[in-house]
């Protein structure tokens, strides 16, 4: 049961940390483990706002792989992606 739990993380008065995997263990500093905390955040939003696009990228896509000019993607497609460079690189790489 133990080892489905999160792995421990113990803190010295040092300013660094030992994340524990078992019998090993990662050593970070307090100020790495903040920027992985708030890297972790970002790559989240990246990921959801992937999710929420992955759709639309997959209609243009199968939609526009015989064109070579650019299309505009139908009007209620994600905001999130650049069509026109996603034609781009669906051209070059056919």
């Amino acid at each position: 049961m133990r080892d489905r739990c999160l792995p421990l993380i113990t803190a010295e008065n040092f300013g660094s940390a030992r994340l524990y995997f078992g019998t090993q263990y990662i050593s970070l500093s307090i100020l790495d483990l903040q920027f992985l905390a708030r890297m972790f955040h970002i790559e989240q939003q990246q990921l959801r706002n992937y999710t929420i696009a992955l759709l639309d990228v997959f209609l243009y896509a199968t939609s526009s792989v015989t064109l070579v000019t650019y299309v505009e993607p139908v009007s209620n497609a994600s905001d999130l992606i650049d069509y026109f460079h996603l034609l781009e690189e669906l051209v070059t790489a056919v």
